[in-house]
């Protein structure tokens, strides 16, 4: 049976764009959402009845709390605000195939946070290293350039900096060089896939990544472009499908 899996970075609680949202997330009929920057729980609970979905709420270090939705509720789930982090980690289990698959939002830090992503990953791949027997799933907001991907023209007035430097690409590389699965570049090897910002897009920032066990499962990967897209969020969402 196959899973979808969306995450996306809502913009500060998607405060007066929650119909917008609502509207994304049900034309891509996901199993999962993962919100980030999940600033208000109310708009969180109020996203969840429009979708008739589960809500699990991660408080997180600041304002930026994660999310996940889900149509089936999770068998367990646990939010792992370690002080490592400038935000959270966020886990649901949920049931696939013949057993459970484990799926982990989080939103990495910005060039106005500490700790910064290359620190926050090594923190994550600590938590995730008794899970190397279990299919899982990392997604979110990473803040951060996969070491391969080009950057996009930035907006006028808009100079490269924080999440274009070449400091900011060691997050991405470690999650890659401990076997998991940058399912976007594994299916788009030829797409740029900005998702940032969705008026003007030219940096890469939002992921799904797949343990290697889920690796094997993944059949598409795409992100939500559009100009509904465009009004919702800053963020374009991104999304994966395992079969």
């Amino acid at each position: 049976m196959p899973m979808k899996v969306l995450s996306y970075n809502i913009r500060e609680g998607g405060a007066g764009r929650l119909p917008w949202i609502a509207s994304i997330i049900r034309r891509q009929q996901p199993d999962a959402v993962a919100l980030l920057e999940a600033t208000s729980r109310a708009n969180a609970e109020a996203l969840a009845r429009d979708l008739g979905f589960s809500l699990v709420f991660g408080e997180a270090n600041n304002t930026m709390h994660v999310a996940w939705l889900s149509r089936h509720p999770p068998r367990r789930w646990w939010n792992y605000r370690l002080p490592g982090l400038a935000k959270t980690l966020l886990e649901i289990e949920l049931p696939w195939l013949r057993g459970t698959v484990r799926l982990f939002a989080t939103h990495l830090g910005s060039r106005h946070d500490q700790p910064q992503p290359a620190t926050e990953v090594r923190v994550i791949l600590d938590t995730l290293r008794p899970l190397t027997d279990r299919p899982h799933a990392l997604v979110g907001d990473l803040n951060a350039l996969h070491p391969d991907d080009t950057v996009g023209v930035p907006p006028p007035g808009v100079a490269p900096r924080g999440e274009a430097v070449d400091g900011a690409r060691h997050a991405v590389g470690a999650l890659i060089d401990a076997g998991y699965l940058d399912c976007y570049r594994a299916m788009q090897s030829q797409d740029a896939g900005y998702t940032y910002p969705s008026a003007s897009p030219w940096l890469r920032l939002d992921y799904i990544f797949a343990s290697p066990l889920l690796a094997a499962h993944v059949t598409a990967c795409e992100i939500v472009v559009g100009e509904e897209s465009e009004y919702a969020s800053d963020h374009f969402p991104i999304w994966a499908e395992f079969s």
